[in-house]
C-alpha cells in the first residue's frame, strides 16, 4: 500500500501514464535520489547579493581572482583554506575592510535562494517515500550557514559537504558518495544522483549507480517520471 500511495502522488504531480510505468518495472528498484547543490538545487553566487551592485568592481575582482583561481577554490572547498582567509585574501588586495566584507558576504550567503522547482520536486519525493540526500563540492560557509538557514538537513536525509571531509566528490574513488549512501543505508545500485557535472555522474555510473546530467527542472521531472 505505501508503494501505491507513493506512485499515486508521482503520478499526480510528475504525469506519469500508466503504461510507461509498466514498461519500467526493471528500474523500479530506485530508492534513494542524490542532488547537487551549486547548479541544482541552488545557482546564486557568493557575494552577489550584497557586492555586485553596490561593490561592482568588488565583486568583479573575486569573479576573477578567486573564482578564477580554480586551484584556489578546489582547496577552499577542502577546507584547506576557509572563509575568513579568502576574505582576507580580497580585503588586502582591493579597497575594502575586512570586516565589512565578511559582514556583506554571510548576508549574501543567507541570501541565497534555492531554485523553487527542484526543491519542490525533492519535498515530493521525500513525501512520496524516497530518501533524498545532498553530496556537493562546497565551502565551510555551506555547513555553518547554508544547511541551518535553509533547513537543509530538515528537508534531505543526508547532507555531505566536501569542506567537512576535506574531499572533493570526484576525487578517492567517490569517498563523499560513500559516506553518504552508508547514512541513508542504501546500495549505490539502487541510487540516482543528480548533478551538472558529466564527469560526477560518469564516476557515480562506474561506482554502480544511476545518474543523470541536470539540465533544468522540466528535463529532469521528465526523467524521474520513467524511473521512479
Amino acid at each position: 500500500m505505501a508503494g501505491q500511495g507513493r506512485s499515486h502522488l508521482l503520478f499526480k504531480y510528475m504525469r506519469i501514464n500508466q503504461k510507461s510505468q509498466g514498461k519500467n518495472k526493471d528500474i523500479m528498484k530506485f530508492q534513494t535520489v542524490l542532488f547537487d547543490f551549486d547548479g541544482v538545487l541552488c545557482k546564486e553566487r557568493f557575494y552577489q547579493k550584497t557586492l555586485r551592485f553596490n561593490y561592482p568592481e568588488v565583486y568583479d575582482w573575486i569573479q576573477t581572482n578567486i573564482f578564477g583561481n580554480k586551484e584556489l577554490v578546489r582547496k577552499w572547498m577542502r577546507n584547506q583554506v576557509n572563509s575568513d582567509e579568502i576574505n582576507k585574501i580580497i580585503s588586502e588586495s582591493i579597497d575594502i575592510e575586512r570586516s565589512v566584507l565578511t559582514k556583506l558576504y554571510n548576508e549574501s550567503i543567507r541570501m541565497m535562494e534555492l531554485e523553487k522547482e527542484v526543491k519542490n520536486l525533492a519535498e515530493l519525493l521525500k513525501s512520496s517515500g524516497y530518501k533524498i540526500g545532498i553530496v556537493t563540492d562546497n565551502m565551510d560557509v555551506f555547513t555553518r550557514i547554508t544547511v541551518p538557514n535553509k533547513r537543509l538537513d530538515f528537508l534531505f536525509d543526508s547532507v555531505v559537504n566536501s569542506a567537512d571531509y576535506g574531499t572533493l566528490k570526484k576525487e578517492n574513488n567517490g569517498k563523499l558518495f560513500d559516506i553518504a549512501l552508508d547514512r541513508l543505508e542504501e546500495n549505490i545500485e539502487n541510487s540516482i544522483m543528480i548533478d551538472d557535472s558529466e564527469k560526477t555522474i560518469e564516476l557515480y555510473k562506474q561506482k554502480g549507480g544511476y545518474g543523470i546530467v541536470y539540465q533544468n527542472a522540466t528535463e529532469l521531472k521528465s526523467l524521474l517520471s520513467t524511473m521512479l
